[in-house]
């Protein structure tokens, strides 16, 4: 973007109202909308939106517009909350050899915002920004500890349960739900060979001060069924998450 001829502005203008519409009722802004809010024809938003999206500041789901794995990432390393993240996650890392991440939730999708990674970590799969099916993940199932049957069936309407996961995988709604109801009643999701095979992973929500999910820590290490350190592993998980949900109060 050219900040002599105004583009990066005009750029910085349609990331807020990117920001502010995945607020509105009518859903995220598409293109036409995000041009009539700020003032440009349809043709110049929709290259900048172009330039945005190909940064990763900006992510496109269909029509509509949102914010991009980058623009997340920066905005987890933030402040206090941001430097004690990355302090509780290495700490994982340290201690177990987990990859270690702070994961929001995208529609059906777990979105990592932020993210230490092993040594055994492939970096292409496990970074910052990655996408997860919600389903077969420990995070997902931490994210969705306070959403009812309805509202999990609406959101993986569709979902045919097949081309990703372990072995262990839930293959149809009613198992997932039951492993959602299972791991709420403990307050932490515990998932062996769901993702990948031979691979475990334990996630807990974050809660802000209402007491809603905003977010969750998860782990994840290899080897699953020769771990001894479970036990460790689910306690350090769910201090960790309580740790980061005290910073938002």
């Amino acid at each position: 973007m050219d900040v002599a001829t105004g583009a990066l502005p005009r750029g910085l203008g349609l990331v807020e109202r990117v920001l502010r519409g995945e607020l509105d009722s009518r859903g995220g802004p598409g293109v036409v909308r995000l041009a009539e809010d700020g003032g440009l024809d349809k043709g110049q938003a929709s290259r900048l939106l172009r330039d945005l999206v190909g940064t990763g500041t900006l992510a496109r789901d269909g029509h509509e517009f949102r914010a991009g794995a980058d623009l997340l990432a920066v905005a987890a390393q933030a402040g206090p909350w941001g430097v004690e993240s990355r302090a509780l996650l290495r700490g994982l890392v340290v201690r177990f050899g987990a990859c270690a991440y702070v994961d929001v939730l995208r529609r059906a999708m777990v979105l990592s915002v932020r993210a230490e990674l092993a040594a055994w970590a492939e970096f292409s799969w496990a970074r910052a920004g990655r996408l997860t099916p919600v389903w077969c993940t420990g995070a997902g199932r931490a994210l969705l500890f306070d959403r009812s049957r309805e509202e999990i069936a609406r959101l993986l309407g569709g979902e045919d349960f097949i081309g990703a996961g372990g072995p262990y995988a839930p293959r149809t709604l009613e198992e997932l739900l039951a492993r959602v109801t299972a791991d709420a009643g403990r307050g932490i999701a515990v998932c062996e060979s769901e993702y990948d095979e031979d691979v475990l992973e334990v996630a807990a929500p974050v809660r802000d001060p209402h007491g809603d999910v905003v977010a969750a820590v998860s782990a994840v290490v290899p080897h699953a069924a020769a771990r001894d350190d479970r036990e460790e592993l689910v306690t350090a998980v769910g201090d960790a998450a309580a740790r980061l949900a005290s910073l938002l109060g």
